[in-house]
């Protein structure tokens, strides 16, 4: 019987996936089961016939019609054949102790702590340690996402990072997955999972021992869609997050905040005048998407 399943979604990335299971073959723990998610349109025969070095480390390839990264990532909760789920994207390098850091995680920690968020490393960028004064993911007031994955620091946090986190496939399964209402590039989805986590009776919290290095290569993934559109997946999953989670006073605010990037990163030449027009159809979107 595996002692884990290491889950990997992927979206027109299966070469770069591919890469990534090959650093699965170093992990130090053995005997846990890899499930790749496919949402690419056509299957990739390498991805579909990769087998480990090592046999006891089991692999399932899945490919789903269905593109969607909350919707992948329950679609792998649903066949994972053992009690703790780790995450991890499909453009990166996990350390080889990350499993085991995990499991030794798991079978240590408080009955009360329901998701662990892990290390995320990413050189030349400080996306993932934006301050040193909180630990894990937080919310601003305003709805922006504020992150700290980079620090030796362990500590209670609101959410966990989608590209390394585990969570026990019961609380996943009681908590309903993710959500997909969660549109596009997914922008909250994992927060959404945090906050759910906390209104249920559940903590989240960082520990710095499962460490992956993210590569965040340019294309594939939730970057394939142009900079422009994805200010309307930000904008409705930010006011679809706030209502959801009982947070509608911060939804002028966020609505004030998210205008002023998309104008501030037209003006930086980040994307074009098109997400100037996508920002508030995303607005309103989110207001009348039905909550999940």
């Amino acid at each position: 019987m595996p002692t884990s399943s290491l889950i990997i979604p992927t979206y027109n990335r299966q070469d770069i996936a591919l890469e990534t299971l090959s650093y699965l073959n170093l992990q130090t723990s053995k005997g846990f089961e890899v499930i790749v998610v496919d949402q690419t349109k056509y299957p990739h025969q390498n991805l579909e016939d990769f087998k480990f070095n090592d046999s006891s480390i089991t692999y399932r390839y899945v490919k789903i019609e269905q593109i969607g990264l909350p919707n992948a990532r329950n679609v792998a909760a649903d066949i994972a054949t053992t009690d703790i789920l780790i995450y991890i994207d499909d453009d990166c390098i996990p350390e080889p102790n990350l499993v085991s850091s995990y499991i030794n995680i798991f079978n240590n920690i408080d009955s009360k702590i329901w998701c662990v968020a892990g290390r995320v490393i990413e050189k030349n960028n400080n996306i993932f340690r934006q301050s040193d004064k909180i630990i894990g993911g937080w919310i601003t007031w305003y709805g922006k996402t504020l992150k700290n994955f980079d620090t030796d620091k362990r500590g209670e946090c609101q959410w966990a990072p989608g590209g390394n986190f585990a969570v026990r496939k019961k609380i996943f399964k009681d908590l309903g997955g993710f959500d997909i209402n969660f549109i596009g590039n997914a922008m909250l989805e994992d927060a959404d999972f945090g906050f759910s986590i906390m209104s249920s009776g559940g903590q989240v919290i960082y520990d710095p021992t499962p460490v992956m290095e993210h590569l965040r290569v340019a294309s594939g993934g939730t970057r394939k869609e142009s900079p422009s559109k994805g200010m309307y997946y930000r904008s409705h999953n930010t006011v679809y997050f706030l209502r959801k989670h009982n947070l509608r006073l911060r939804i002028f605010p966020a609505i004030f905040y998210l205008a002023a990037v998309a104008i501030k990163d037209f003006i930086n030449r980040k994307h074009g005048p098109v997400a100037i027009l996508w920002t508030p159809i995303g607005f309103i979107r989110g207001v009348f998407t039905k909550i999940q």
